[in-house]
């Protein structure tokens, strides 16, 4: 009886521990390589010029981009192509360079070089870098890894030169109020910064901030009366 309990334990350990094999990625054969997100964070983001508090030819985002496989003492070479969707020009619109991860290094920030075109101005376009082979990289595999975030081989930008709501703000909403155009460019006049992302300016840029906008709204209205939006509706912070 005893030897048949065993068999049973141990067969249904056997099936627990191959479920957990299939929902894990196990890096083996080819080196590898893909982008990868947070375990609750999206595959996109976007970006506008329009707030700028000095106006850009030129600016650069980065993609989180981490090996699966192992370190090498040598550097490396990454590259990234436009994916099926995009509607943005390479090489007018952004750029995608050759990358060189360098030696003994698992992780690496990938650049996004995005050029203001005129045609921003009137449309948001869309970049959707995807990860291809080099000389030293397969794309990776995806899914979710061991410690929660997840590995996608294909990220998606979205970028304008328009007034737009960034992504961000409905966290930021709550310290400093409802999105408008009219409301973000007074905070960057004041401030002289353009993202309010909790990531960017943290618990102390969160809680100091809207007390500086508070005051300088009020020095604002003493000389200008109200600021109202283009919804309308007057700036409070």
């Amino acid at each position: 009886m005893k030897t048949i309990q065993y068999f049973i334990f141990a067969g249904l350990l056997f099936a627990l521990m191959a479920c957990k094999r299939q929902d894990t990625i196990l890096f083996e054969g080819e080196e590898r390589i893909s982008f990868f997100i947070g375990e609750y964070d999206v595959d996109s983001t976007s970006y506008t010029f329009a707030f700028d508090p000095v106006k850009k030819e030129r600016d650069t985002i980065y993609l989180k981009m981490r090996i699966q496989g192992r370190t090498h003492d040598r550097a490396r070479t990454i590259k990234v192509k436009p994916g099926a969707g995009t509607t943005a020009v390479l090489g007018e619109d952004f750029l995608f360079p050759e990358v060189v991860l360098p030696a003994d290094s698992i992780t690496i920030n990938y650049p996004v070089i995005l050029i203001n075109t005129p045609k921003m101005e009137t449309q948001a376009l869309r970049i959707v870098a995807e990860v291809v082979a080099s000389d030293d990289f397969l794309p990776g595999g995806t899914g979710q890894v061991i410690d929660g975030s997840k590995a996608i081989n294909s990220y998606k930008v979205w970028v304008s030169n328009k007034p737009e709501r960034p992504i961000y703000w409905d966290d930021a909403e709550y310290y400093f109020g409802s999105f408008s155009a009219t409301r973000i460019r007074f905070m960057i006049s004041v401030l002289g910064i353009s993202d309010f992302s909790y990531d960017a300016i943290g618990a102390y840029g969160s809680y100091t901030y809207p007390v500086i906008l508070r005051n300088a709204l009020a020095k604002y209205e003493t000389t200008n009366g109200p600021l109202i939006d283009e919804f309308g509706q007057r700036v409070t912070f």
